[in-house]
This record gives C-alpha cells, sequence and structure tokens, in this order.
C-alpha cells in the first residue's frame, strides 16, 4: 500500500511539473444525482452496456450552453420523447422534481462543466420559463437541435 501511495505521489508530481495534470471536476450538487443515471457523473452519456447510449453527453453539448439555458431548462420541463434509436431511453420530465432554486442549480451546474462554458442561470429565470413550459408536451429532438441553426 505505501508503494502504491508513494507511486502516486510521484506520478502526480511529474504531472504537475509538466503542465498534464487535470483539473479536478466540480463536485456535483445533489440535483445532478437524478440526471447522472442516463447522463453519466462525467456527462459523457451512460452506455448501458450496448453500442447505443442511454442519454446523448452532456459534455461540449450545444443544447446545454445554447443562449441563457431556456432551452437546457425547456428539454428538463418537457422531456424529448424517444423517436429513433439514437438513444435507447427518453428524457422523461423533471420539472416537477426539482424546485426553481435546485433547477437553477443543476442547470447552471451542466452549463459551467463537462467542457461547457456558458453562464449562469438563476432562480427567478427557472421560475418564469416553469410558468412558460410545465404542461406542454414532450418535445422532439429535432425540434430542438433546429432551434440552434
Amino acid at each position: 500500500m505505501k508503494s502504491l501511495i508513494a507511486s502516486l505521489a510521484v506520478v502526480t508530481t511529474l504531472l504537475s511539473a509538466t503542465g498534464l495534470q487535470a483539473q479536478a471536476p466540480a463536485t456535483p450538487p445533489a440535483s445532478y444525482m437524478m440526471c447522472m443515471a442516463c447522463h453519466g457523473m462525467d456527462g459523457k452519456g451512460m452506455g448501458a452496456g450496448t453500442p447505443t447510449p442511454m442519454a446523448p453527453p452532456l459534455s461540449g453539448s450545444k443544447l446545454a450552453g445554447f443562449a441563457d439555458g431556456e432551452l437546457m431548462a425547456s428539454i428538463v420541463f418537457t422531456g424529448i420523447e424517444k423517436q429513433d434509436a439514437k438513444f435507447l431511453g427518453i428524457m422523461a420530465p423533471l420539472g416537477a422534481a426539482l424546485n426553481d432554486a435546485q433547477m437553477a442549480e443543476v442547470l447552471t451546474f451542466v452549463r459551467s462543466n463537462f467542457g461547457n462554458k456558458a453562464p449562469a442561470v438563476t432562480a427567478d429565470q427557472v421560475k418564469g420559463w416553469r410558468e412558460k413550459y410545465n404542461g406542454k408536451p414532450m418535445q422532439k429532438r429535432a425540434d430542438l437541435e433546429a432551434k440552434l441553426k
């Protein structure tokens, strides 16, 4: 055990000295835990043991980083229906499971981690979006992607 710890210390020192040490990922908020089931702790999307992932990656996601966050919030409120075999699951509507502060926290976390660099989302923004999207039908992935163009 001591030799393993010593080896890790040497590797860490070498990586630091060469500038190759990766930044530690931010600790996700508790509100991200339900997202993690499909999108993974690393935001790369869970593979579910098959070549077809459970959900798309959040890392580098154009949807996650788009504008002020409303598009991503609309996805969390309404979900995304399954239309093809690109992903195993649907995106279930999760707005009812999160209060405004929790949703702002998880949206901000995703928008500022996993290689994403988008501005924070506030609870006041979420409140307005909740009123706009509450009760709306599930969205289609193609419609969402078209909004990015």
